[in-house]
């Protein structure tokens, strides 16, 4: 099973066609980069591929789930990172994980456990951990 397989996949965005049939397969394990000028439709892409926007047409799937029946799916199983930073800076590092955790209905105990296994690697002191969640 391919990590990410697109298949003619399409977006119009009123007259605009932002993405014109593109096709392509990312193996699982294959490092994949997605290049190309501003206005090419990389961004429309991954915002259908992550679940926020539908496609005009054709098909995506990811981790072999199609991302227009499976988005939930889809969305346990990814991450995204983008270019610009969605942090809230006026939140802890722990207090942003804590959020997310949230949107996602990851459970208060699992939550607490998981943010505090992610930040054991840095330099950060007990107290500050202490607030988690």
């Amino acid at each position: 099973m391919a990590a990410i397989e697109v298949s003619n996949l399409t977006k119009h965005y009123g007259n605009t066609k932002a993405v014109n049939g593109i096709s392509f397969i990312v193996e699982k394990g294959e490092i994949f980069g997605f290049l190309g000028p501003n206005g090419a439709g990389k961004t429309s892409t991954i915002r259908m591929l992550v679940g926020l926007s539908l496609p005009t047409s054709g098909r995506a799937y990811v981790a072999g789930y199609d991302v227009i029946g499976n988005i939930r799916l889809v969305k346990q199983r990814i991450g995204v990172v983008p270019e610009q930073s969605k942090l809230y800076d006026e939140l802890t590092v722990a207090e942003n994980l804590s959020f997310v955790a949230k949107l996602y209905h990851v459970p208060p105990g699992k939550r607490k456990k998981k943010i505090t296994e992610l930040l054991r690697p840095f330099p950060i002191n007990r107290i500050q951990r202490q607030g988690l969640c």
